[in-house]
């Protein structure tokens, strides 16, 4: 740690011991050597450079760990991107799932799951050239680098093709239709048999 006299002398802290305020700060380190900060719930604006400042009532026994550490959030989201039809969600619907982060880095891996079982897939994008009643779920997508993580979750709910009572007497109609011509048919081959004997 080096003596910076000048330096860090005011606020904004993000925790002093002198405060007794519950934050998503908090000092676990000791009043020796450990000056570890414990950081909960982090937010996205909680980026920026993170010094310790060790203050005493001896004159110029001030000191600040410099340069600090810096702490980079990434804001990580998951759109739809509808290809193809509108309003809810149907069978042969085309969609893609985006995943999204506001940072790039040379060694991110995205991988999706479904209901918490991983794809066979990778990349941020899920594409969906067809949907089917059976791609709806939970899909979530997880982003990682060597040094950070994150993932988000986005629900998929795919309406199939409803049976009505119209569809259902069409199907009736066109059953008993076959069967007449099937009756028919077999009536007709029966009488070619029978005359030509």
């Amino acid at each position: 740690m080096n003596s910076n006299t000048g330096k860090c002398e005011r606020p904004p802290y993000v925790y002093s011991s002198s405060s007794n305020t519950k934050s998503d700060f908090e000092y676990v380190g000791d009043d020796k050597s450990n000056c570890t900060l414990l950081i909960h719930n982090v937010q996205f604006s909680y980026s920026g450079v993170y010094k310790f400042r060790f203050i005493t009532d001896v004159t110029g026994g001030n000191w600040t760990g410099d340069p600090g550490v810096t702490l980079q959030t990434a804001d990580l989201k998951v759109s739809l991107i509808r290809l193809s039809g509108d309003g809810t969600l149907k069978q042969g619907d085309s969609l893609n799932l985006t995943c999204d982060v506001n940072c790039t880095h040379s060694s991110s891996q995205f991988v999706w799951s479904k209901n918490n079982e991983q794809l066979n897939t990778s990349g941020p994008v899920l594409h969906f050239p067809a949907l089917t009643v059976r791609d709806s779920g939970n899909y979530t997508c997880t982003w990682k680098t060597n040094e950070a993580s994150g993932s988000k979750t986005i629900s998929l709910q795919v309406e199939g093709g409803k049976v009505t009572a119209g569809h259902i007497l069409i199907l009736i109609g066109v059953l008993v239709t076959a069967g007449v011509v099937f009756i028919v048919l077999i009536l007709f081959l029966l009488e070619a048999v029978i005359y030509n004997r």
